[in-house]
């Protein structure tokens, strides 16, 4: 019989009943057999990077709802904007517009008019005495 050198432990001359011989695990056996861990701790850390590295996924979130805020304060920005736009165009071209506000904000009195003021009704107190009597009041 010729030997079969592609299956080992197979010598010619002991018969078909070689291949039924029982294996005993050794401890290089087991190591073979066991799901080797490293791989999945490189997934577990790439993993970990995505989620809560710079350019991760949280990180990420974090962002688009601070560009989400940033949208909103523009929008009322330019809102405010175009509102002092539209002021400037009225105040440079309406002199209504510009006496109005003279008016309301300076205090201010074309020359023909007469300003009357009256005291608050909150004050209780008479006015005070001028420090120097010596200086007649008006």
């Amino acid at each position: 019989m010729v030997p079969n050198f592609c299956h080992p432990g197979f010598s010619g001359g002991e018969g078909p009943t070689h291949f039924m011989r029982t294996r005993t695990t050794s401890s290089a056996d087991t190591t073979a057999r066991r799901i080797p861990w490293w791989p999945l701790g490189i997934v577990a850390v790439v993993l970990v990077f995505a989620l809560f590295g710079d350019r991760g996924i949280l990180h990420i979130f974090k962002l688009k709802r601070h560009q989400a805020e940033l949208q909103q304060q523009l929008a009322q920005v330019e809102e405010v904007n175009a509102g002092l736009r539209k002021e400037i165009a009225s105040l440079s071209s309406d002199r209504r517009h510009l006496e109005r506000m003279a008016r309301s904000q300076l205090g201010m009195v074309r020359e023909d008019e007469v300003v009357y003021q009256f005291a608050s009704k909150t004050r209780t107190a008479p006015p005070s005495p001028p420090a120097n009597p010596a200086v007649p009041s008006r």
